[in-house]
């Protein structure tokens, strides 16, 4: 029978993992802000850097900056993933702040190209670039954080939290879309309005390294340590199923937004419905992230997991039929939420599952690389395989397909993890 001194020191130690994991979330939830704050105000920083003066540049300068998040992420999740497993969490925690604000004050504070020229374009390009070094291991290093703290039957919980973290993110920076958007007059969100969410970000620098700083160093011995290639040939398998684990859950995430942009089928959103569908995909990954890693700990990761993807699989067509039939927001705000809330739900078991696959000292780069690797794979192209196969084979369901064909991935690379484990 525990003694009253013992009971003491576990809810002690209990708190202080409730203040560290209450830390790395709301410190990741601020740094996907500042992510996220491009995509909001996309329209007015593509006006004000990439002009349709430039011809078919424009489009170039514009798609190339937005590609540029993306192909940063897997050199970001080697490098800082890397310096992660070597020399801890702490540093590479650090680290993914401070390059994260870096390319969001050089969003706020870079000359339009009326002013600058060509250098402007080119600099949004080099401070998106930098973003996207650090997104890309943020992931990594903050799970592997919460893994190291949390007590085993709460892993999948904590795991809930921070993917909730970045559904808060999506929520924030939406709803100050709205704001901006509705106080600011035309004129001046043309011109310096549309930077007020970055500048706010890059404020918010000083308390990023507060929350971090908080955060104990870890012990990480680096004669544990192998070389980043020998990491990856000699556990290529796990990272390849963890990359199919990340298919699943990244592609209903980006299908919510290129549905809320571009609608389905014939269904086209109305004025300002973007804004407001961030606010409920963000709304529901919070609520429905919490809820699936609590349930993940209470029933096991592989139901939880098995039924958000299943559930994919089964209703894409269905939902994407009554959202044609009723042609209406509202259809369309269902089917965002639907998906956006299946993928929650499984998010937190989902990065539980593909976290244990590796060995400690080669989890943050592992995790990392492989959820970096599967959202510049499958969730960046997302929008582009769909308006692709449209076009194409003249689909109006591509998306729905896309959808059951990720679901099903998913469910792939869960039954093979499974069969893995047992042998």
């Amino acid at each position: 029978m525990p003694t009253v001194s013992q009971s003491a020191q576990h809810a002690s130690t209990r708190h202080n993992q409730f203040q560290i994991a209450a830390t790395v979330v709301i410190a990741n939830a601020i740094e996907f802000f500042d992510y996220f704050s491009y995509a909001t105000f996309i329209t007015f920083i593509n006006r004000c850097f990439f002009p349709s003066s430039l011809g078919a540049s424009s489009s170039i300068f514009s798609f190339g900056v937005f590609a540029a998040g993306f192909l940063a992420r897997p050199l970001g999740a080697i490098l800082i993933g890397r310096h992660a497993d070597t020399t801890g969490r702490k540093p590479a925690f650090l680290l993914t702040a401070l390059l994260v604000t870096i390319g969001t004050l050089g969003i706020a504070v870079v000359p339009s190209y009326s002013t600058l020229g060509l250098l402007a374009p080119l600099l949004v390009l080099f401070a998106r670039f930098i973003q996207g070094l650090a997104i890309g291991a943020e992931l990594g290093v903050s799970a592997s954080l919460l893994l190291e703290i949390c007590i085993p039957k709460s892993r999948s919980t904590c795991a809930g939290w921070l993917m909730a973290g970045q559904g808060l993110a999506l929520v924030a920076s939406g709803l100050c879309g709205i704001a901006i958007l509705h106080t600011v007059p035309p004129g001046a969100l043309e011109t310096w309005g549309w930077r007020i969410p970055f500048v706010l970000a890059s404020a918010m620098f000083p308390l990023q390294m507060y929350l971090r700083r908080r955060i104990p160093e870890d012990q990480i011995d680096p004669a544990e340590s192998s070389p980043s290639r020998t990491v990856l040939l000699g556990l290529r398998k796990q990272w390849l199923l963890a990359i199919v684990f990340i298919f699943g859950g990244t592609v209903p995430t980006y299908m919510a937004t290129y549905t809320a942009t571009f609608g389905v089928g014939n269904v086209m959103p109305t004025h300002g419905f973007t804004a407001v569908a961030t606010v409920a995909v963000g709304l529901t990954s919070v609520v429905m992230s919490v809820v699936g890693g609590w349930l993940s700990d209470r029933l096991g990761r592989t139901p939880i997991i098995a039924f958000a993807r299943l559930s994919t699989v089964l209703v894409a067509l269905p939902a994407f039929h009554v959202a044609e039939i009723f042609r209406h927001d509202v259809s369309l705000l269902a089917v965002i939420v639907l998906f956006s809330g299946l993928s929650a739900l499984a998010g937190g078991p989902t990065i539980i599952e593909i976290i244990l696959m590796f060995p400690r000292r080669h989890r943050a780069l592992t995790l990392s690389l492989a959820y970096a690797t599967g959202v510049a794979l499958f969730g960046g192209t997302a929008p582009l395989v769909v308006a692709s196969l449209d076009a194409w084979a003249g689909w109006r369901q591509s998306a729905a397909w896309y959808l059951m064909v990720s679901g099903a991935a998913s469910l792939l690379a869960l039954t093979l993890n499974r069969v893995r484990n047992e042998h």
